[in-house]
């Protein structure tokens, strides 16, 4: 009774806005006018995050501002820092890992996935096409990345085409579908349809309906499962069913929704995986078929002293903590939020 009793009257939880510039005093960079890759233990204060964190952080921006749409100013700050990591070099330009110029031309094809789709999002809560035209220049990037070799499929990086991974095949899908939303270029959407299919068809696991994390040069098949892969693959699903009106989508989107959460979901809302991944499954999840509010609890009262987010969704942070994984809780709790205020 005493417990009931606390939670009940125990103060709600400072807003997702609040949390997140509690993170932002912490990890802004003045000198370097960018954010942190890491605080804490190790850390190098003058090592800036890398392309795939900022995508994170961008994705954040953007649900922060359509709860708030004063924050709009803030968002498209956070544009301008990411087109620094443009790089305009051949054979295809695309985001780099790191700003520049000089470039580090370390560049990843899932990395520009997750980019154009945060883009796609800065254009419809900002209005401003520049953001919808830079999304698709990101896209051409990742589809560069996609030749016959097994059968089809997009590597993973530029420079080092040993695999071809769910994580940069099923972000792509999603990213094609989620400019022909606006576009209604025919292009993107035959080619969300054959990376789909490619996707389902070599690294989809028969028995589980899970995504297996990458299948290599040889054929061989790395079946590691993280909750992000199929959490794409579920939105790529959706998207495909809202694209063509075929239900057979509809329907494995649907199994794979099961599947997952079977898997990830635990008791105390608790989402078994790294933040980063996790958030993914968990904005991808219909949100009637879970207590997401619960799930958006447990997350947030895992804040440490700091009021920094663990690795682990629920994880106390420890000496260590990356802007990634807080920007990742963030753009959660923000979600949790939309939803709460669409019922």
């Amino acid at each position: 009774m005493v417990s009931f009793l606390l939670t009940a009257f125990a103060p709600p939880p400072p807003d997702p806005t609040e949390m997140y510039e509690v993170v932002c005093r912490q990890f802004a960079s003045h000198r370097t006018g960018y954010f942190r890759e890491s605080i804490g233990s190790g850390s190098d204060p003058d090592a800036v995050m890398f392309n795939w964190g900022l995508g994170v952080v961008l994705s954040a921006e953007n649900a922060l501002a359509r709860l708030d749409p004063s924050r709009k100013p803030r968002l498209v700050l956070v544009i301008s820092m990411a087109e620094t990591y443009w790089n305009p070099q051949g054979p295809v330009p695309g985001f780099d890992v790191n700003p520049g110029p000089p470039f580090p031309e370390d560049r990843y094809y899932d990395d520009n996935a997750w980019m154009a789709m945060a883009l796609v999002e800065s254009y419809e809560v900002t209005g401003d096409r520049h953001c919808l035209e830079l999304a698709g220049k990101a896209i051409d990037y990742c589809l560069s990345g996609l030749d016959r070799s097994l059968g089809g499929g997009i590597y993973w990086r530029e420079n080092h085409k040993e695999s071809k991974n769910t994580c940069s095949n099923g972000p792509t899908a999603a990213a094609c579908l989620a400019v022909y939303r606006h576009t209604k270029e025919p292009r993107l959407l035959a080619a969300a349809q054959d990376i789909y299919a490619w996707t389902k068809k070599n690294l989809q696991d028969p028995k589980t309906h899970l995504f297996w994390d990458n299948m290599r040069q040889d054929g061989s098949v790395d079946k590691t499962f993280w909750s992000y892969n199929t959490a794409l693959m579920i939105r790529a699903a959706k998207g495909l069913a809202q694209a063509t009106g075929q239900s057979r989508f509809g329907e494995d989107a649907a199994v794979m929704q099961r599947a997952a959460m079977a898997k990830w979901l635990k008791p105390a809302g608790v989402i078994d995986d790294e933040t980063q991944f996790a958030h993914l499954l968990f904005e991808n999840l219909d949100p009637g078929s879970f207590d997401y509010r619960q799930y958006a609890a447990t997350l947030a009262a895992s804040r440490n002293n700091e009021g920094l987010f663990g690795t682990r969704w629920g994880q106390r942070a420890g000496s260590k903590s990356q802007m990634l994984h807080q920007a990742a809780a963030i753009r959660a709790l923000a979600v949790a939020e939309l939803w709460s205020r669409a019922k």
